[in-house]
């Protein structure tokens, strides 16, 4: 947070203004309010880049402006900073449910790592167990699982986990695998070959993850 001292009631004041005040409060809300409201989205979506997290709070300052807009906005009847947390905490969840539908639709290639175990798991009816686990937390329970696995795959599945496990939190799509195949083992396989194995150790992450009491309800 920018500045601890800022006065809450001024922003609750321009809040139930007109538009121009409003804009004024939302100023403010990103001043003081931005590595609080980031750092919320994160832990809320795990799998969100730099550009993700960025699409996500502008969200965030969009429904805090038509709420207020709206005149919805009751500072007697919830706190400023309960209120935005509420907006973020939907904005992210939003986010996860459309990463999620993309997951599941067969004709995109979206099921990346944390989007195909840790968002499925909190996305699912376990949501609330796991919607404030430390980032850290839940990456260590994935990394685990992926360096407990690499000696039981076959060797070219072994030889992704491994790239995986290096490039780990970020999820590497099928072209910078295939290149890290490459540049680790002289071996310059199909794009294909790549997907194919790359799905193949997901589905054995994912196994593993439920077998440990980490998914056994996922929504999948």
């Amino acid at each position: 947070m920018s500045d601890t001292t800022i006065d809450l009631e001024t922003i609750d004041i321009y809040l139930i203004g007109d538009d121009k005040e409003i804009a004024e409060g939302i100023r403010l809300i990103d001043f003081h309010f931005k590595e609080m409201i980031v750092s919320f989205i994160h832990k809320r979506a795990l799998s969100a880049n730099t550009d993700d997290l960025f699409d996500i709070y502008q969200d965030v300052l969009l429904g805090i402006f038509k709420v207020a807009q709206d005149g919805k906005y009751n500072s007697g009847a919830v706190s400023l900073k309960a209120f935005i947390y509420k907006i973020a905490s939907n904005k992210a969840d939003d986010w996860l449910r459309k990463k999620l539908a993309l997951k599941r639709n067969p004709d995109t290639d979206q099921e990346t790592l944390i989007d195909s175990v840790a968002e499925a798991i909190r996305d699912s009816s376990i949501h609330e167990a796991w919607q404030y686990a430390h980032l850290n937390e839940t990456r260590s329970v994935i990394l685990k699982t992926i360096r407990n696995l690499i000696p039981k795959l076959k060797p070219r599945q072994r030889q992704i986990a491994e790239i995986m496990k290096e490039g780990f939190p970020n999820a590497l799509n099928d072209d910078e695998i295939k290149m890290q195949l490459l540049n680790n083992y002289g071996e310059d396989i199909s794009k294909i070959a790549v997907k194919s194995a790359r799905q193949e150790v997901y589905k054995k992450i994912r196994e593993v993850l439920i077998a440990n009491g980490h998914g056994d309800q996922m929504d999948d």
